[in-house]
């Protein structure tokens, strides 16, 4: 299959699997509220989403490295859709925890291989004007998912009085609707290439190295390091902030609906940055365009950790999902230009790990932050954390 269409197919399986992704994250939040859960035990669902990914995304990315890609999307997505099945009939916290990991898993599987089809469609130096689509795909599955999840179905079954006493969100057709679009998304991914690069870059790539160090190699990359930080930050921020923001808002009176209008927003911008952030590279430098985003969107949530009006809320998340919109291809870009060419799939699973160990570690100590400081507190853990990332960049090799 020529780069191009397969490039336009792996976009078109990534959106109905980050629609599908992003519609039950935060529903799993509320289905978790329905039994009174706290805080604490949102960042343990949260936790366990990333938890099993740690241990298995760079394997997926040796295996997708050196043997294909088409078999391990189809059978993440697969894991998915089981996953929005036990969503639907989740009863009790540990059932969710169980549930979400499942979700997790089966995403890195589905993730790594179009990341690689994507990496491989093109030139290296040409990797943020590909990526930058791809970012904008996922940000419209995260605008779409809680748009449709909260917005629409959710509040529909709400309005009608037709959830389920144990299910007082009326999360359940959310599930049921991510089930669909799983199922959809796994006939859609039958037509990808089995290698990322496609038949011919399988007959002409050089053999992966065995033993450790592959590893190695792509730790050793000059910068890597800072590479994997800034991109762990920018995805943890938006897994947090899709975790968090139903109780947050629960806390400050906000509706379900007005929830997921700060989601979709968020989303929305960031959706509108990834489809322009190649010209954005080329007029202002990766390394700029980074350090200026990461401090813009310090501030920004430094911002919003006290109560603010609803339309400064908005304003407050509008501003953080540019910031997020730019931080994530940047990023991504960055991991692939600095691995060789044989071991691509490899470095974006080591990327992966690195942003699932943020997304596990950092909820549980947010989560922690407040039981003494309040709600708020994920906020400003996060603004300490983007100016951290702020900082590394900029004494950064990025160019």
């Amino acid at each position: 299959m020529a780069a191009r269409p397969t490039v336009v197919l792996a976009l078109a399986v990534a959106l109905l699997v980050q629609f599908a992704q992003h519609a039950s994250r935060p529903m799993a939040s509320y289905r978790a509220l329905g039994p009174d859960a706290s805080v604490e035990q949102l960042g343990l669902v949260a936790f366990a989403f990333g938890a099993l990914s740690i241990l298995i995304a760079i394997p997926v990315g040796r295996r997708v490295d050196r043997r294909g890609a088409r078999g391990t999307t189809i059978g993440g997505i697969a894991l998915m859709a089981g996953a929005a099945a036990a969503h639907a009939i989740a009863a009790s916290i540990p059932q969710l925890v169980a549930a979400h990991a499942l979700l997790g898993l089966g995403l890195i599987f589905a993730v790594v291989t179009l990341q690689a089809i994507v990496a491989h469609a093109g030139p290296s130096e040409a990797a943020d004007a590909r990526f930058g689509p791809f970012g904008a795909t996922i940000s419209l599955g995260q605008m779409l998912g809680p748009f449709v999840a909260g917005g629409g179905l959710a509040e529909l079954v709400i309005a009608l009085d037709l959830a389920a006493p144990d299910d007082r969100f009326g999360t359940t057709p959310t599930f049921l609707l991510a089930g669909g679009l799983c199922a959809a998304a796994a006939i859609a991914a039958t037509r990808l290439p089995h290698h990322p690069g496609g038949a011919g870059a399988a007959r002409a790539a050089e053999p992966a190295p065995d033993g450790p160090e592959w590893i190695l190699m792509v730790l050793r990359a000059p910068h890597m390091g800072k590479a994997l930080w800034a991109s762990a930050i920018v995805l943890t921020a938006t897994d947090v902030l899709t975790v968090h923001l139903p109780a947050i808002g629960a806390d400050r009176g906000w509706s379900v609906a007005f929830v997921s209008i700060l989601l979709a927003i968020r989303a929305g911008l960031s959706f509108a940055v990834r489809v322009g952030i190649g010209p954005l590279v080329r007029r202002l430098g990766r390394r700029p365009l980074l350090v200026g985003a990461c401090g813009i969107g310090a501030s920004a949530l430094v911002l919003m950790a006290p109560t603010w009006s609803a339309w400064t809320a908005i304003v407050l998340m509008a501003v953080i999902g540019v910031v997020l919109g730019i931080g994530q291809p940047v990023t991504k870009a960055w991991v692939s230009r600095s691995a060789p060419d044989r071991l691509r799939a490899t470095a974006l699973a080591a990327r992966l790990t690195g942003n699932r160990l943020g997304q596990s570690i950092i909820p549980v100590a947010i989560g922690a932050a407040t039981v003494v400081a309040g709600s708020g507190a994920v906020f400003a853990v996060l603004a300490v954390l983007f100016g951290s990332t702020s900082v590394a960049v900029a004494r950064s090799d990025l160019r």
